[in-house]
């Protein structure tokens, strides 16, 4: 089974939500020092949409792609009694395609460590390259192999709420910078009072900042700047997430 095919359901009520509430101001800051000429945007790998709708709801003309049919379902009941420019896609984003190039793309929570190998690391860099304006701008996060040794290596966290209890479970590879997730979730059934369980493996591929970079200017980017991610701090050695900022060479921001 797909993961997030069962997950989804419960994906914002296991904790995911407040990384995206935590990048929203984040991200209003990153496009303060990082301007682009429009407000059309991607939002590469959505989810359930929560940073998609809200740029939405500031005024941006929004495309939300995912892999996952059962995240977007998520994603579009969020929505479906508002009117706000917002389209959703269900697309691998290591070959998706737009109607139109778009003024921005992001992809966030390390969704880009879910591409296992430089071969899909590289399509996904390419195919997001094509997807925008000369002058265009992606933002992405990754997790680092040092996030993976130090907080991921034989880690168990459990939550715990009145109606679903989680519990993810990580491995290390150290020899293949590489990470496990296990997710347990026990949903609770508001009418009979039994507990549903649901069970996926998520897997991460951490890359060197450096190697990230010369795959990002292969395919054409310029790469503006890595930040250890939430500051604007270059990334150091004890950096478990950065940030990547690169540009689509052309015409700069009017």
């Amino acid at each position: 089974m797909a993961i997030y095919a069962e997950y989804a359901r419960v994906y914002d009520r296991s904790g995911q939500l407040s990384f995206s509430l935590q990048m929203l101001p984040y991200l209003e800051t990153l496009l303060e020092r990082h301007p682009v000429a429009g407000r059309t945007m991607l939002d590469l790998a959505c989810g359930t949409g929560t940073v998609a709708i809200a740029m939405a709801r500031t005024g941006w003309k929004v495309i939300g792609i995912d892999q996952s049919a059962e995240m977007l379902a998520e994603a579009r009941a969020k929505v479906k009694d508002i009117e706000i420019d917002l389209e959703w896609s269900r697309q691998d984003m290591r070959r998706f395609t737009l109607p139109e190039p778009v003024h921005l793309v992001t992809c966030l929570y390390d969704s880009m460590n879910y591409m296992l190998t430089n071969e899909d690391l590289l399509a996904t860099f390419r195919r997001t390259f094509r997807a925008l304006h000369p002058g265009g701008l992606f933002l992405f996060d990754m997790n680092t192999a040092w996030a993976f040794a130090t907080f991921w290596d034989g880690d168990t966290y459990f939550t715990d709420t009145p109606n679903l209890s989680v519990v993810f479970q990580s491995l290390y590879y150290p020899t293949k910078q590489r990470t496990t997730v296990t997710v347990t979730c026990f949903e609770r059934d508001a009418d009979s009072g039994l507990y549903r369980k649901i069970v996926e493996r998520h897997t991460e591929q951490a890359y060197p900042p450096e190697q990230v970079s010369t795959l990002l200017t292969d395919v054409g980017f310029r790469v503006e700047a890595q930040y250890d991610c939430f500051s604007f701090h270059a990334p150091n050695e004890t950096s478990g997430r950065i940030m990547g900022v690169a540009r689509h060479p052309g015409s700069g921001p009017k």
